[in-house]
């Protein structure tokens, strides 16, 4: 596991560079957001995806967001239509994960039986520019166990893997420190036209 420091939200190349090549490799990324800790890996590769929901201890059918680097992205994977593309304006980047429709760009394994997906554009310098460098989405979740608190310094993820008996299967640790406690983003679910979690002005 290589563990690498940054402070902010703006890592530099060589961190940015790092932080892709372990996506590309089908490595499973523990990285801090605007929010809290979160877990990255390649949506394209159905190996890291398994990684993924086996750290968290997951059920495989609970679905998981995409991070898009920019609205013009977010269509290429969502059918964005005239209310999502307004919201996705007014908000983004910020903590606000949108559901739309899923299009077929997304590979079938990804999300599977899972009609929507959820996307997120954090108000994160390093990481947008990871998408974009990657050219196509990662995953943002948060760095806990399912059901579990989410965590705002890596030592608190250590303790909790460890209080679970689960082996810290990270490939890269991007260490930003205390980060403080954040709300997780709000979610609203533009086919339903309903907010599924937190506050959102709508």
């Amino acid at each position: 596991m290589k563990r690498l420091t940054v402070k902010g939200d703006k890592w530099g190349s060589t961190v940015e560079d790092e932080f892709v090549r372990v996506l590309e490799q089908g490595g499973i990324i523990v990285h801090p957001t605007e929010t809290c800790y979160g877990l990255a890996v390649d949506i394209f590769n159905q190996d890291a995806l398994t990684k993924l929901y086996r750290f968290k201890q997951m059920n495989q059918f609970k679905p998981v967001s995409i991070v898009v680097s920019d609205l013009e992205d977010a269509s290429r994977w969502g059918e964005v239509d005239d209310r999502a593309e307004e919201l996705m304006g007014r908000f983004w980047p910020g903590p606000y994960t949108f559901i739309v429709n899923r299009q077929r760009a997304l590979p079938q394994f990804f999300n599977k039986g899972n009609a929507k997906v959820g996307m997120r554009n954090p108000e994160y310098e390093s990481l947008l520019n990871c998408a974009r460098r990657l050219g196509h989405p990662f995953t943002t979740t948060s760095a806990n166990v399912s059901g579990r608190s989410e965590n705002y310094a890596i030592e608190d993820l250590f303790t909790q893997l460890k209080s679970e008996d689960i082996k810290f299967e990270a490939d890269l640790v991007i260490d930003g420190g205390f980060i403080g406690v954040q709300e997780p983003s709000a979610v609203y679910d533009c086919v339903d036209e309903q907010i599924l979690r937190g506050e959102i002005d709508i």
